[in-house]
């Protein structure tokens, strides 16, 4: 059975910890409501669980472990969109938050088994 090349799950958990960074940045910048922050770093957290979970078998990747991560990021990508219009989150931030959850999108794109 193959097994997780750890070192594009490690790369994956590094953007997304980035994404975090940027969060803690914007909410202090452009003044993102607490709420907003909570509920996005719960979206985070999860995102990180999901990643944690993904598997190999003996063809590769296992698709739903890989299915669910990607599913966990395009709602987290959804309820941003949806959140900046209920807060009026600045166009900027958001601008920065989805080019961030992109490059963890490449990130997870790029996590395979060896």
């Amino acid at each position: 059975m193959a097994k997780i090349d750890f070192k594009g799950v490690i790369e994956a958990a590094n953007a997304l910890r980035d994404v975090k960074n940027w969060l803690a940045v914007l909410k202090q910048e452009y003044d993102v409501s607490s709420e907003a922050v909570k509920k996005l770093n719960n979206e985070l957290d999860a995102l990180g669980t999901e990643l944690a979970g993904i598997t190999c078998n003996t063809s590769g990747l296992e698709k739903q472990s890989i299915r669910t991560v990607a599913n966990e990021l395009r709602d987290t990508k959804s309820w941003l969109a949806v959140f900046a219009k209920e807060y009026d989150l600045d166009k900027d931030a958001v601008k920065i938050l989805h080019k961030s959850l992109d490059k963890f999108g490449d990130k997870l794109a790029a996590v395979k088994c060896k």
